[in-house]
C-alpha cells in the first residue's frame, strides 16, 4: 500500500515510519574490512580486530559466523600439521543499538627446532568465541596440542584434542627404530591422517595428510572471492595443515587452504585461508605457519 501526499507523490509507509520495526526491519550499522550487498543480505567482514557500531537494531538480531586462526605446525624435526579453528556458522544472535566488540586472533607461528607450533589465536564477537586450532607436535615433545581442531602428532605420540564446533583430532605420528614422520592437523570435517613409515632401515617416514576444512558456499552461497576481496584465493576454511617426512619420506598434503608438510631439506607451507594449520617441518625444514581467523556477520539488506 502507499500513501499519497500532494506534495511528493507517492511515499512508502516504512520511509514515514523509521522508528517503528513492525516497519522497518532493517539494520544500520558500521564497522568491518569490507562491507558489501549481495542478494538479499549486507555482510560485514572483520579480517582484523574492530568494533561492529550498532545505531539502529530492526528486528534485533543479526546472523553471526566466527571462525578461529589455525594452529602452526611442528618444528624442523619432522613436525605435525596444525590443526584448524573452530567453525562457528551463521547462528541467528540477538542485537541492540550498542557497540560490539570483534576480536581476529592471528595464526599459531610455526615451531622452531624441536618446539611445537603455536596455537591459533581464538576469535569472537561479544561473548561468541570460537577456538584457535591446535599446534603441531616434534619428534621430542610428541603429542600435538588440543585446541579447536588439534594439532597433528610426531614419532608415534597422538594428535590434539578437539574442542567446540565443526572440529576434528589431529593424526598420529609414524615412529620405528629408524624412522618418524609427523602426523597431519585436524580440519572443520574431518580428522587429519596418520603419518607413516617404512620398512625398518629405510628411513622413510611420510608425513600424514592434513584433515578436509568447511567449504565456503556450505556456509553460504554469497562467500566466494567473486564477491568479497577478503575471500581472495579462498574457497575452503579451516582445513589441518600436513605433516613433516624423514629423509626419504614425502611431506603431508594439507587440506585445501592449508600448509603442506616439510620434506627433508624443503621447507614446509604456512596455510592461505581462514583458520587452517601451517604445514610440519621435515628433517632440517622449517614448519609452516597457521592464518588468522574471521567474523562474519550478515543481516536482510
Amino acid at each position: 500500500m502507499s500513501i499519497t501526499s500532494y506534495k511528493t507523490g507517492t511515499i512508502s509507509p516504512s520511509s514515514l515510519l523509521v522508528g517503528n520495526s513492525a516497519y522497518n526491519p532493517y539494520v544500520t550499522a558500521t564497522g568491518g574490512n569490507e562491507v558489501k550487498t549481495v542478494g538479499s543480505y549486507k555482510y560485514h567482514i572483520f579480517t582484523s580486530s574492530g568494533t561492529f557500531s550498532v545505531s539502529y537494531a530492526g528486528t534485533g538480531n543479526v546472523d553471526i559466523c566466527v571462525i578461529g586462526a589455525g594452529g602452526g605446525g611442528g618444528g624442523t624435526e619432522t613436525g605435525g600439521g596444525g590443526g584448524g579453528g573452530e567453525v562457528k556458522l551463521f547462528a541467528s544472535t540477538s542485537i541492540t543499538a550498542t557497540n560490539y566488540t570483534v576480536t581476529i586472533g592471528g595464526g599459531g607461528a610455526g615451531g622452531n627446532a624441536n618446539a611445537r607450533g603455536a596455537s591459533g589465536n581464538n576469535c569472537s564477537f561479544s561473548s561468541t568465541t570460537s577456538l584457535g586450532g591446535g599446534g603441531g607436535a616434534t619428534v621430542a615433545n610428541t603429542t600435538g596440542i588440543t585446541g579447536g581442531s588439534g594439532g597433528g602428532g610426531s614419532n608415534g605420540g597422538n594428535g590434539g584434542g578437539a574442542s567446540g564446533n565443526n572440529t576434528n583430532i589431529g593424526g598420529v605420528g609414524g615412529t620405528q627404530s629408524s624412522s618418524y614422520s609427523g602426523g597431519g592437523g585436524g580440519g572443520a570435517t574431518a580428522a587429519g591422517s596418520n603419518g607413516t613409515v617404512g620398512a625398518p632401515g629405510s628411513s622413510v617416514g611420510n608425513g600424514g595428510n592434513g584433515g578436509a576444512g568447511y567449504t565456503l558456499t556450505n556456509i553460504d552461497s554469497n562467500l566466494t572471492s567473486g564477491n568479497f576481496t577478503s575471500l581472495s584465493g579462498m574457497t575452503v576454511i579451516s582445513s589441518g595443515g600436513g605433516g613433516g617426512a624423514y629423509v626419504n619420506g614425502t611431506g603431508g598434503t594439507g587440506g585445501t587452504g592449508a600448509g603442506n608438510g616439510g620434506t627433508n631439506g624443503g621447507n614446509a607451507t604456512s596455510a592461505s585461508s581462514f583458520g587452517s594449520g601451517g604445514g610440519g617441518g621435515g628433517l632440517g625444514a622449517a614448519s609452516g605457519s597457521g592464518y588468522a581467523g574471521v567474523v562474519i556477520i550478515r543481516y536482510a539488506a
